[in-house]
C-alpha cells in the first residue's frame, strides 16, 4: 500500500470512529470495508466523497451498557445493544497484546457464529486485518476492534460442523446441498439464515465434502465455485449469492496469518456459509448458463464498479479481481461483471 493511500485509508476509518454499525435499524455499515476495497481497487481519491454521501445514513452507535466480563465474554455474545462494549473490550485487549494475539485469540472464538450481519462480521474484520498487515496505525487497530465487536454482537451460528470425514469433491458437495422446502423466506439475509436449522439433512450433506490438502487452495476453489453459483443462479438474490463469494475471497486472505487449526476451521466455516446461503436462497433461483467469450478488462471493471458506487457492486469487484490476479481464472472477470448488471438490487 502506498504511503499516500495509507493515509486516506487512515483519515476515512477515522472519520467512520463514531458510526454506529448498522443503519436502518437491521443493515450493515458497509463504509469501512468499501473503502479498504477503493484503496485495493488503486482508486483511493474516490473514498473520500462515497464515505461523505454514506455517512448520513448510518445509525447512531449504542450507549455503553456494562463491561464485558473477561470470564464470562459468553454471555453477551449476539446482543447488539452491547456492540459498544464489545468495542471498549476488544479495544482493551488489542492494545494490551498487540492486533496478531488478538486475531488469534479470537478470531477461533468467534469463527462458529459466522453468519454475524449476514455475513458481513467476518467480513469486515477481514477488511480491518488486511489493512493492518498493510502497516499497523492506531485507527487501523480501532477498525480491527469495532470489526470484532459487530461480529461478536451480531454472532449467529450455523448448525452442521464439518469433520472432513467426508469424501466429495466440492462440486459434488454443492450439488448435494438440500434447498429449504419452505422456499425463499421473507426477510432479510440474516432472517433467512436463521431458517438453516430447519432443514433436514444440511449438516449431514456440508459435513460430506472432502477435508482440504491445501486450506488456502480448499478457499480459493470455494469462491471460484461459488462465483460460477453466482453466475448461474444469482440472478433472483443477487445480493446474498455475492455474499457467498465476497465472504470467503475476506477470509482467504486472512488465512496465511493464522494457525494452520484456524485456518483450516476458517475454511470449514466458511463453506457452511456459503452453503447455508445456497440452500435458503436457491429454491427460487432459474439455471442460466455459464458465460462464453472474453470478460470485460480489468479496468473497465473497476471504473463500472465505482461508477455503480454500490457497496456490494464494489466489495464484489474488489474480490473478483483479487482472486483472478492469483488464480487467472476468467469466470471472477465474468462474475464481477455480471454482478455489475444486477447490483444494487431493485
Amino acid at each position: 500500500m502506498l504511503a499516500a493511500d495509507a493515509d486516506v485509508l487512515d483519515e476515512n476509518l477515522g472519520r467512520l470512529r463514531d458510526a454506529g454499525p448498522e443503519y436502518g435499524g437491521t443493515l450493515t455499515n458497509h463504509a469501512p470495508m468499501v473503502a479498504e476495497a477503493l484503496v485495493s481497487l488503486r482508486r483511493p481519491e474516490l473514498v473520500v466523497d462515497w464515505i461523505s454521501a454514506y455517512l448520513p445514513q448510518l445509525d447512531e452507535p449504542f450507549g455503553p451498557l456494562e463491561p464485558i466480563p473477561a470470564t464470562r465474554w459468553r454471555t453477551a455474545l449476539g446482543d447488539l445493544r452491547r456492540a459498544t462494549d464489545w468495542q471498549t473490550f476488544f479495544a482493551t485487549e488489542i492494545a494490551r497484546d498487540g492486533w496478531r494475539t488478538a486475531l488469534h485469540t479470537w478470531w477461533p472464538r468467534l469463527l462458529p457464529g459466522v453468519a454475524a450481519g449476514a455475513t458481513h462480521g467476518v467480513i469486515r474484520a477481514s477488511h480491518a486485518v488486511r489493512g493492518l498487515a498493510a502497516g499497523d496505525t492506531e485507527e487501523r487497530r480501532a477498525e480491527f476492534a469495532t470489526a470484532l465487536a459487530y461480529w461478536a454482537a451480531r454472532y449467529a451460528p450455523l448448525p452442521g460442523l464439518p469433520l472432513g470425514t467426508g469424501g466429495l469433491p466440492l462440486a459434488r458437495a454443492v450439488e448435494g446441498i438440500p434447498l429449504h422446502p419452505g422456499g425463499v423466506h421473507p426477510g432479510l439475509i440474516r432472517d433467512r439464515l436463521n431458517t438453516v436449522a430447519d432443514i433436514d439433512g444440511f449438516p449431514a450433506a456440508v459435513s460430506a465434502l472432502r477435508a482440504p490438502e491445501d486450506v488456502c487452495a480448499a478457499m480459493s476453489d470455494l469462491a471460484a465455485t461459488f462465483a460460477r453459483v453466482f453466475l448461474t443462479q444469482g440472478r433472483r438474490w443477487p445480493t446474498a449469492f455475492v455474499h457467498a463469494v465476497t465472504a470467503p475471497v475476506a477470509a482467504g486472505s486472512v488465512l496465511p496469518l493464522l494457525p494452520a487449526d484456524t485456518a483450516r476451521a476458517t475454511h470449514d466455516a466458511l463453506w457452511r456459509l456459503a452453503a447455508g446461503l445456497y440452500s435458503v436462497h436457491a429454491p427460487d433461483a432459474e439455471t442460466e448458463p455459464l458465460p462464453l467469450g472474453e470478460p470485460a478488462a480489468e479496468e473497465d471493471l473497476i471504473d463500472r464498479a465505482v461508477a455503480n458506487g454500490d457497496e456490494h457492486a464494489i466489495k464484489l469487484t474488489e474480490a473478483c479481481l483479487r482472486q483472478y490476479r492469483s488464480t487467472g481464472d476468467h469466470m471472477l472477470l465474468h462474475a464481477a461483471e455480471h454482478g455489475l448488471t444486477l447490483l444494487p438490487e431493485a
